[in-house]
């Protein structure tokens, strides 16, 4: 378990990047990687949560709950909590937590750190699967995997691949792939695409293949978003991609909205873009692009770019938002039309209605005040099933941006 602490907080240096880059103006990044972990201690949730082997604490082992969906999903989810925690906090003599924006971003990022870690390093790659890939995709007509240089090789030996981690097997795979195209295409073969799991299969396989078979495994390396997002633009990938409807160029696929390609493995998304890399190379040449090669860790950072700008933010839906609104009372006490009386604050007008963490932070610093009032008004709390909460933020934000106009 002491594993599992220590992967938390190292993966908390990744996740820093979190919802802030949804804001047009985009404010700086958080800056301090392990401020989502001494949050965690600062503002009493240790008093209540552990994230260890200690089962004795009042509220749920956060190392045992896997919290799914988005961004949203979790603020709905620790919103849904919000009166069971105020009631403990309470009978601790525990004050509720005020949170800003940005540390809502570093705590969140914190809860879901180890998300990412799940999905990074999904199943592990099976080398005798990727022994059958390795052949099935005639990778053996161009490169050996023995330790003596072979005159018939046509690529690089394979054998010192072994000492490299699946991403950096990946990213060389990337930089390669012209070249490789080039020659698939003099021995008249189809250039192989990888499915599912085999990209991960074939690595392992690597790996393997010219080691023991009880030598240390080399593990992923993990990206840094935020280095990420410089080096989307550095690149030139934002000449052809949009993040969101920005930038990019028409035609070719927004990759802030490819959650299903998106959010995977890294070796699954290394796959996908290996799977694109010929369709990608004419594009750059069309564009006049420079061929885009990695480097160090680039790749693991343009992947973890990727991976949470598609995490942290799914696309709401404006019309299931206003309903939500109705369905859960929120009428009763707030009005999204200006100028219509309301006893809690006009969300039209209201300076916290940003962005969506900025709208949940608001949310969560009122709860202690928004529960003794509905209560006393008869209503119940309202609690918000997967995907609702990112439905209200869209239909919020929709009309903060509409009484502007």
């Amino acid at each position: 378990m002491k594993k599992l602490i220590l992967l938390l907080l190292c993966s908390v240096m990744l996740v820093t990047f979190i919802a802030w880059t949804i804001l047009q103006d985009q404010p700086p990044l958080p800056e301090d990687p392990m401020a989502g972990a001494r949050l965690f201690q600062e503002k009493g949730c240790v008093q209540c949560h552990s994230i260890d082997n200690d089962d004795a604490r009042i509220g749920p082992n956060l190392s045992r709950v896997h919290l799914k969906g988005s961004l949203l999903d979790i603020a709905g989810s620790m919103w849904n909590h919000a009166p069971l925690m105020q009631q403990y906090m309470v009978e601790l003599r525990i004050s509720p937590p005020e949170l800003t924006a940005r540390e809502m971003a570093n705590l969140t990022a914190f809860l879901t750190a180890y998300q990412y870690y799940l999905k990074q390093l999904g199943r592990p790659g099976d080398p005798e699967r990727g022994r059958q890939v390795f052949q099935s995709k005639n990778c053996g007509l161009c490169h050996s995997l023995q330790p003596e240089a072979d005159p018939r090789e046509i690529g690089p030996n394979l054998h010192g691949y072994s000492k490299l981690s699946p991403i950096q097997i990946a990213q060389a795979m990337w930089n390669h792939e012209p070249a490789m195209a080039e020659e698939f295409i003099r021995l008249g073969l189809p250039l192989p695409t990888f499915e599912e799991d085999e990209m991960a299969d074939l690595i392992a396989y690597l790996q393997r293949a010219a080691v023991p078979a009880d030598a240390e495994p080399v593990y992923v390396e993990p990206g840094s978003p935020n280095q990420g997002r410089v080096l989307f633009e550095q690149k030139g990938c934002s000449t052809c991609h949009a993040i969101r409807g920005e930038g990019g160029t028409p035609g070719i696929p927004d990759l802030g909205q490819r959650r299903t390609e998106l959010v995977r493995s890294v070796t699954e998304v290394a796959g996908f873009m290996w799977d694109h890399g010929v369709a990608m190379q004419d594009k750059m040449q069309e564009l006049e692009v420079p061929q885009v090669r990695f480097e160090g860790n680039e790749m693991a950072d343009i992947i973890a770019y990727l991976y949470f700008i598609n995490y942290f933010d799914q696309p709401g839906n404006i019309q299931r938002g206003r309903e939500l609104f109705t369905e859960k009372r929120c009428t009763h006490c707030h009005s999204t039309t200006p100028g219509k009386p309301s006893i809690g604050p006009d969300l039209s007008q209201s300076p916290v209605v940003g962005s969506p963490i900025e709208i949940i932070t608001a949310m969560w610093n009122h709860a202690t005040l928004m529960e003794p009032a509905m209560a006393a008004r008869g209503i119940p709390w309202p609690r918000f099933e997967m995907g609702e909460m990112t439905h209200l933020v869209e239909f919020i934000r929709a009309q903060r941006e509409s009484s502007k106009e």
